[in-house]
Order: structure tokens, then sequence, then C-alpha cells
């Protein structure tokens, strides 16, 4: 019996691979039952090859390659081996390829359509999908069928991720690590794998990173720091399997120290949830605004402080623009235009004695159109006078009766978000109630108990109190993320202003910690903006 193409020629040689796949869902299953499903592949396809031998006795089958890609999405074409056959065809060193089913083929019934209709017949090769009894040389009503399997497949596909989409989304609720590769400093908890145990040398380079940051040293000045010593980057220290540059495997990125400094997982909150995708086959990226990530707090050991790393977002937000090069200032950062509301930098003179402030956005757009004005002043004795107003403010909040009203509100705030925690779990608790309500007046209706118009009165009535309890839970939820939310900065004012007192001349954190702005008017007006006792008294002095 003779074997013909699909252009009507006898058949000589087939140059055939077997592929297999191991989908992504099945990543789940044990190593041993992961193994077998891929063997069972290889040997279904390679017992159809023995199979075709005996039946096209002109024929010589040759096998080119055993290919295969685990744990793989079929909803992609993007994967290594499938890569590689696609290469073997195009050189012309392969006409067959055989797969146990359409699915490992893929699962998008789009492109896998593509794939057996037009692209393998253009390029004269031969696919076999054997449960399905596909086979391009033949004109057979199971060809037909095909892309009707091919649909179902994505559809399998599609419901899959929804369902995975969905347990992900409860555990993130309750604090369990979904993820990849846990932050620097951490890894996953051999006894729980969506639990994190401290990695004792990351923890090291993290807390050191922080260190340096809050000693006011910028984004490249800590990357060079750590690059010089010779210290490991995260993906050496996690031994991750990610491919590197060797070129720059010893080099730490800005980026990367920047990713560590702002991660509040480092506090021993569990933070996910800030990107999604369109849908299961697009691989584009959303990223979500702050208050729809997800955010459990005290689910693991911290290894920054709050104060720690708040004071360190402070720095952050006053040295946003600074590099390694750039000159460091006492009041940098912390200074806007009174009139136009932008920045006011500090240009720096080699060979003056001293150094002027600027208006940013007339310095950038000051020569070709009239924005701003220049707010040029000397540095030095704007530094002096802020510091001596400084000086006096914290004179007179000592010398006040504050502290006793400003500890009775924080006592009163603290017993409040107790109140408000107990009314959410007691909504909890009765919603979950009602729910259990319906089920079992539902079971009854099942046995014969109630008749239909009892249980959807029944119903009714506990969905509407649901709906109520719902509403409850949510006033006193946006009731306590107000409480939290005032309180996500709240640093001992008594202990930084004496501390302030102290010196002779203060750092620039502690300045961060007391100052909410400084504006600088046109006409020479200081206006500064404190977090302490009236954070947005006025208060102006004549240069």
């Amino acid at each position: 019996m003779e074997l013909y193409d699909n252009f009507m020629r006898v058949v000589r040689v087939m140059c055939y691979v077997i592929y297999a796949r191991l989908s992504k869902e099945e990543q789940g299953k044990s190593k041993e039952e992961q193994s077998r499903s891929i063997r069972n592949q290889i040997e279904i396809c390679q017992k159809y090859v023995e199979e075709e031998k005996k039946a096209y006795p002109n024929c010589q089958f040759v096998e080119v390659a055993i290919l295969k890609d685990d744990g793989v999405s079929g909803t992609t074409f993007d994967r290594e081996d499938f890569n590689k056959l696609i290469k073997l065809i195009e050189n012309k060193q392969v006409n067959m390829v055989i797969t146990k089913d359409l699915s490992r083929l893929g699962r998008d019934h789009i492109q896998t359509d593509d794939y057996i209709e037009r692209w393998f017949p253009e390029h004269k090769v031969r696919y076999i999908s054997i449960l399905e009894n596909i086979d391009t040389f033949v004109d057979s009503p199971s060809n037909e069928v095909a892309p009707v399997i091919n649909w179902g497949n994505e559809n399998f596909a599609r419901q899959t991720s929804k369902k995975i989409r969905g347990t992900f989304t409860d555990y993130r609720k309750v604090g369990k690590w979904t993820g990849g590769e846990p932050p620097l400093g951490y890894q996953i908890d051999p006894d729980d794998p969506y639990h994190f145990i401290i990695e004792p040398k990351g923890k090291e380079i993290v807390q050191r990173i922080f260190k340096l940051a809050l000693e006011n040293n910028s984004l490249d000045n800590i990357s060079k720091i750590l690059t010089d010593e010779k210290v490991p980057i995260p993906t050496i220290i996690k031994g991750s399997k990610r491919k590197l540059n060797k070129t720059l495997i010893d080099l730490w990125s800005p980026d990367t120290i920047k990713r560590i400094l702002e991660n509040e997982m480092y506090l021993g909150h569990m933070v996910q949830g800030k990107t999604t995708r369109l849908n299961h086959k697009s691989k584009m990226i959303i990223y979500l605004p702050k208050e729809q990530w997800k955010i459990v707090k005290n689910t693991h050991e911290p290894i920054i402080d709050e104060k720690t790393f708040n004071n360190v977002q402070l720095m952050f937000k006053s040295n946003k623009n600074k590099t390694i090069k750039t000159h460091d200032y006492l009041l940098k950062g912390m200074m806007r235009c009174k009139e136009c509301n932008h920045s006011i930098g500090i240009q720096h003179y080699k060979e003056r004695s001293n150094n002027y402030t600027v208006c940013n956005y007339y310095r950038k757009y000051g020569s070709r159109k009239t924005v701003c004005t220049a707010h040029r002043f000397i540095y030095e004795k704007l530094e002096k006078l802020v510091l001596k107003n400084i000086k006096e403010e914290c004179l007179h909040y000592v010398d006040s009766h504050n502290f006793a009203e400003k500890l009775k509100d924080k006592k009163q705030s603290k017993q409040l978000q107790v109140d408000l925690k107990l009314n959410i779990d007691k909504s909890n608790r009765e919603i979950e109630k009602l729910q259990r309500q319906i089920d079992n007046v539902y079971n009854d209706k099942l046995e014969g108990v109630i008749d239909l118009e009892q249980y959807q009165r029944v119903t009714k009535s506990k969905l509407e109190a649901i709906e109520y309890e719902k509403k409850k839970l949510k006033n006193y939820e946006d009731d306590l993320n107000s409480i939290l939310k005032k309180n996500i900065i709240e640093p001992d004012y008594s202990k930084i202003v004496k501390e302030f007192l102290s010196l002779k001349k203060p750092n620039k954190l502690m300045l961060l910690n007391l100052i909410d702005v400084i504006y600088i008017g046109e006409d020479g007006t200081i206006d500064i903006h404190y977090k302490v006792q009236n954070p947005y008294k006025e208060k102006e002095r004549k240069n």
C-alpha cells in the first residue's frame, strides 16, 4: 500500500517528530504523575508509528526527534521545543508531526486550526492527532470536526484559567502566597508552600540596603557600593533558573534597589495582585492601582520595622531625582514654588561660595515662555532662616500643653479601631449565618418540607438581610481604612522635637519628619508647613 501526500505524490520517507506537552494545570501533580503523562504520550505515538510501518511497508519512517514542553500553557505557541519543531520543518528536516491528541498541539483554536489546515500542508508536513483520528494526508470526516474539537480545547483552557484565577484570588484574600519566587530575604516554607520564612543571607542584604538609604545614599550610590563589595545579586542568592546576562551578572541595578526599598512585604505584610492579564490568551500585563491590590497584614516575620520603612519613604520622596553626581542639600526635595507649586531646585556653582535656588518650572521653560519667575535666592541664607524658624517652632511646641490632647486623640483612635474590627467580625459572622440558613431552606425545599412559594419568600427575606449586613460591613471597613490612612506615618513628634533641639545641625531625616513642605515666594516669603500639631499653619517670614 502506497502513502500519498496532499499533492497526490507517493511518499517514500517520513521523517517524523513526536511532540508531547505537559499542560500548565498538570504541574500541580506529583513528579511521578507528570513523568507518567509525558511518557504515556510518547509511548502512544511510538506505538502508532509501528502500526504505520506495517500499513505502509514501502515507506521508510525515520525518527528525527522527540520534543516535549513541560508545564507550558497550550494557549501560547511560544514554547521552547515547539519552536525547535518549527525550525526543523522550515529547514526541511521533518515532514511528519505526531501528537497524542489535538490539545497537546495547542489550546488556541484559531492558531491550532491555522497550523492544521494551512501551515503544515503548505510546508508539506503530515500532521497526526492519534486520539481524534486526525490525518492531514487523508480526506476524512475526522479532519472536518477538528475545528470543533479545537474550540472545545480552548474553552476548557478558558474555564480552567477562570477556576485557577478564582482560587488564587481566594488565597490572596487570606494572605497565602500565590506568586513564584519570594522577595529577597525570604524563602518558601518547606512545611507550607503559601508561607514565607526568613532566608538569612538575603535578610542581611535587605537590612543593609535600608541602612544605606537612611544614610541618604542615592539609588545609584547604593548599587555602586554593593557592586564594589561584590555582594551577589538577588537572582544568584535565590538560585533562580532565570537566564542571566553574563556581562551584568555582578552588577546591582538601581531599579532593583528601588523595588526592595518600596516593598511593603518587608514589613511582614503579604502584598499581591498588583497586575493582571487581559485574558487567558493574552500576555499583556495590566498594572492595577494600589487600592485594588490584595494586602494582608502580619502574615510572616518582618525584616524591616515600620519606622525604618516609613523614614526611607520620606527620604525617597525628597531624593527621587537624585543621582550619584548630585550634591546633597539639607532642604533638597522639600521646597516648592509658592506661585506655580512646582519644585524649587538648587543650582550648584563649583567656583562660588554661594549656591542659588531656582524654580524648576522656570528653569525648564523660562527661556522660551513666561511660565513663572526665577525665585533666585542664596540657598545658604535660606537654610539658616528655615532652621531658625524650625527651632522657634520646636521651642513653642515643647512649651505648649498640646501633648496631652495629642495622646488622648491617639488613644481614642486606637479604641475606635478595636470597636470597628469587632463590628466587622460580627457582620461577617452574621452574613455567614444567613447564607447557611439559605442553604438549609434549599435542602428543606428539595426534601419537600416546604413548597416553592415558602422557599422563595424565606430566601428573599434572607437575601435582603445579607444585603443590609454587607452595607453595614462596607461602612465599618471604610471607617477603619480612613482611620488607618490617617495613621500611616505617626512618629513621636515630642521625641523628634527634643532631638532636634539637642543638635547643632539636624540631619535630613529629622527635617522630613517635622516638615511637610516649604513654600518659597518670589517676594522672599518662606511658608513652612509643619507636620507637628498644626500641619497647615502658615507663617510668613520675610527674607
